[in-house]
This record gives structure tokens, C-alpha cells and sequence, in this order.
């Protein structure tokens, strides 16, 4: 009995994820806990075992595709196996439908490259625009230099589907040695060639587009396409900018008593040796919301969410990007607990293990680019949240005292407040607040 392959639920905050890589292809066999694929959400990566034994019958879903959980996205069985009642509805809809010569197949939505049910492929009009291509098939093409524009697509709706590059790479005209080199730079091939028998030569490469090697822009320019967690990434923080009247107050702490602090628990005996200037600084972060709870909200269409609980989310740098998982209720930690729980949360984003459900929630990030000796930004708005703070590196700033000038030690603060919920005297308030946190910071009392 075939088994099928479900797009799991990574969390109750996750509807969807997209599928960055195929490990396994349709056909193989493969061996139960085999990573088949590879999966992203806006938060984290993960990988989808073979739940079963057998061959890969098929495969519903192409990368890059967006896919909702509990959607299945492949199935396992052994040769000669129906399967048809595990395709996803839509797949099922777009291949069983009936083509008539008037009306085309409607486009197969995920990309599925379905079984060819004939060996005649559909005319194209000469002025009809290029087919639609999967993504497998154009990566194919480019690899290996097929013009896949050209190609006449045999997948549903006449998408040109990875057997159609196959094809066209098999009736391409032949290179002759010198165009081979050239085509080695994945150049732009003619149909035909000026040579015997229609052979491509190097003269034909290089008045397609074709450049020698020591010029050109392959050489110098790397390009990747904007996908995965940064193209979702990018669409969030454009979305945020179009959506919110964001203003950034600029100001600077004495940080005397953080350095002193930090100091103070590095001579003391594990574990409060462990506890970082974040740490501090989130500690003094929690007090001063509760101090000012305008800052600690949320705003959803037309109403502002106050929270009585702290959710505090940080910004983590990873090997995937940037991830904020979040403190659920930290207000109910003391500095120790803190400082642990932030370590916990980190290194699962680090390790790329954290829980989705540990990346949602916040109600107020901080993010921290000090240690990378900036001085100030603009934080930008994790909507629907309606305020940001960055942290800047701690330098030494003149200040008047008594008998002269004096080096005291300031970090420096960047809030970002959404101007539409929130007014610039009410951001004003919560940095003071936080000047003033930070000073009071007792460690009796906070471990």
C-alpha cells in the first residue's frame, strides 16, 4: 500500500512552508528516515524523513513551491502502485481534466510534472509567448544551455517540464570542439550552426552572446536568486515600511553601572558568571514596558492589543539569516532565569532546531548590533508590533563634571515606534525610563 508523504505541521503558528530542495528524486528507492527534502519557513529550516520503505512514485510538489501543511507532497510505494486517490485536489483536478483541441489543460497550480499520456506534442504559434517552465526544468536548461524559451512544453497547459530539456538537449545541433569550451561557460547555444552538417562552431557562439572566458560577466558577477527565508524576509520588511509611519529617537545611556556589573559577576562563582550585557539589558528592557505599557503592543486592524505580559523577542544572527525567537512572559523571570532561557532560544536558532512556535508571539524586539561597534540605526518594525529597539556599542562620550570633563562610558539607543499608535514624547519616556532602569540594576535583588 503506498504511503503518502505530508508536509508536517511545524508548530501551531506555521500554515505553510516552502520546499527549498529535493535530496531524493521521483523513482529512487529509498530507505525509511532518508531526508527526501529539504523545508523553509519564514523562521527556520528542517527536513522531511521517508516515513516508509519503497520507491518514490512521485512527487506533487516542485521547490520553491509554497506548500500548506498536511498537504501531501509525495508518495512511497512499489512499482506499479495506484496512487492516485493520495494526489493533492488540485493536482488531481488539473491532470484529469479532458483537453479538446479548443481548450488547453488548465496549468498544473504546484508544478507537478505528471506522466506523459502521449508522445505528440501541441503546435505552438509562432507569436504565442514561452510556455511556463518549472522550476527543475529552467535550472536544468541553464545548466546546460538550452534556450528553454524554444521548447515545447508537454506538462499540463504546455509547461515545459525537465524530460522537455531532456529532449531538446538531445536534438541540439552538435558543437564543435572549440564551441564545446565555449558552451562550458554556459553560454547562450544556437539552434544551428555555419558548420558541416549544421555543427556549431566558435564563430556561431560568439555572435549569439557568447563571451571568451577572460571578459566575461560570469566571471565577475555572482547572481542568486532572491528566494527562500530572504525573499520572505524581504517581502516582510517592504511590507512594513508601506504599512506603518515609522520614526526612530536616537539617544545614549550611561553604561557605568552595566560594565560595573558585568564585572562584578564574571568574579563571582558559576553560574552568574554566564549572565552577558544583553542579559542586563533585557532585564532593564522588561521593567521599563511595564513602566510604560504603551510600547508593549500590538496593532491589528483598527484595534491596540495591550499586554500586561512581556513577550520579548531578540534578534539572533544565524547561519540562515536573522531569527527573533521570543521570551514568552519574561516579566516572570529573574536575571539568572533570563540569561538561560535567551541561551536556550539562541542556540536552537543557531543549531537551526528551534520550535516555530518559539519565533511567534512578541511583543516588543529588541536587537543588538553593538558588538559590531555601530553606534545607531533604524530598527525596522516587526509588524504587528508597534516598537523596536536597537542597541548600539558603548563609547566613551565627554561630560561636564565639577572640576572638567569627564569619559563617562554610554551605549547607544534606536527605537523605532509606529507614529500612528505611538507619540515621540511616549518613546521619549520609555528611553528615559530605560536610562534610568539600567542604573538601578541590583544584582541582590535580581538573581
Amino acid at each position: 500500500m503506498a504511503t503518502p508523504v505530508l508536509m508536517p505541521r511545524l508548530g501551531n503558528t506555521v500554515e505553510s512552508c516552502l520546499i527549498t530542495g529535493w535530496l531524493k528524486q521521483k523513482g529512487d528507492r529509498v530507505m525509511k528516515g532518508d531526508i527526501l527534502c529539504e523545508l523553509e519557513t519564514d523562521k527556520a529550516a528542517f527536513e522531511i524523513e521517508a516515513p516508509a520503505d519503497g520507491i518514490l512514485l512521485d512527487i506533487f510538489f516542485d521547490e520553491d513551491e509554497d506548500v500548506p501543511v498536511l498537504t501531501t507532497i509525495a508518495v512511497i510505494g512499489e512499482q506499479g502502485e495506484n496512487y492516485d486517490a493520495l494526489r493533492p485536489h488540485e493536482a488531481m483536478s488539473n491532470e484529469s481534466a479532458p483537453a479538446t483541441d479548443s481548450k488547453p489543460p488548465a496549468p498544473d497550480t504546484y508544478g507537478a510534472e505528471v506522466p506523459e499520456k502521449n508522445n505528440t506534442a501541441p503546435a505552438r504559434s509562432e507569436d504565442a509567448p514561452p510556455s511556463p517552465i518549472s522550476p527543475r526544468a529552467k535550472k536544468l536548461a541553464e545548466k546546460r544551455g538550452i534556450p528553454w524559451p524554444s521548447v515545447i512544453g508537454t506538462g499540463p497547459g504546455g509547461r515545459i517540464i525537465e524530460r522537455d530539456i531532456r529532449a531538446a538537449e538531445k536534438n541540439q545541433a552538435r558543437l564543435m570542439p572549440a564551441a564545446q569550451k565555449l558552451a562550458e561557460k554556459e553560454g547562450t547555444i544556437p539552434a544551428s550552426g555555419s558548420g558541416l552538417g549544421k555543427r556549431i562552431t566558435a564563430s556561431d557562439m560568439r555572435s549569439s552572446g557568447q563571451q571568451i572566458a577572460t571578459g566575461s560577466e560570469e566571471d565577475t558577477v555572482r547572481k542568486v536568486p532572491l528566494k527562500g527565508v530572504r525573499k520572505i524576509i524581504a517581502g516582510r520588511m517592504l511590507e512594513s515600511l508601506q504599512n506603518s509611519a515609522q520614526l526612530t529617537l536616537h539617544s545614549q545611556a550611561d553604561a557605568s553601572n552595566l560594565l560595573g556589573l558585568r564585572k562584578e559577576l564574571k568574579n563571582r562563582e558559576r553560574p552568574q558568571n554566564k549572565i552577558t550585557i544583553n542579559d542586563l539589558l533585557h532585564f532593564a528592557v522588561i521593567k521599563s514596558l511595564l513602566i510604560n505599557p504603551e510600547l508593549n503592543s500590538l496593532f491589528v486592524p483598527d484595534t491596540i492589543e495591550y499586554y500586561k505580559d512581556v513577550h520579548l523577542g531578540f534578534a539572533v544572527d544565524t547561519p540562515r539569516g536573522l531569527l527573533v525567537p521570543v521570551i514568552k512572559k519574561a516579566n516572570y523571570f529573574n536575571l539568572s532565569g533570563l540569561s538561560d532561557r535567551a541561551k536556550i532560544l539562541a542556540a536552537s536558532c543557531i543549531e537551526g532546531k528551534i520550535n516555530p512556535d518559539d519565533l511567534s508571539g512578541a511583543t516588543f524586539t529588541v536587537t543588538n548590533l553593538g558588538n559590531f561597534g555601530i553606534e545607531s540605526f533604524t530598527p525596522v518594525l516587526n509588524l504587528p508590533q508597534t516598537a523596536i529597539l536597537g542597541v548600539g556599542t558603548i563609547n566613551l562620550k565627554a561630560v561636564q563634571a565639577d572640576f572638567g570633563i569627564n569619559y563617562v562610558p554610554h551605549i547607544g539607543f534606536s527605537l523605532t515606534i509606529d507614529h500612528r499608535i505611538i507619540d515621540g514624547a511616549t518613546g521619549a519616556r520609555f528611553l528615559q525610563t530605560l536610562a534610568e532602569e539600567i542604573d538601578a540594576i541590583d544584582l541582590t535583588a535580581a538573581l
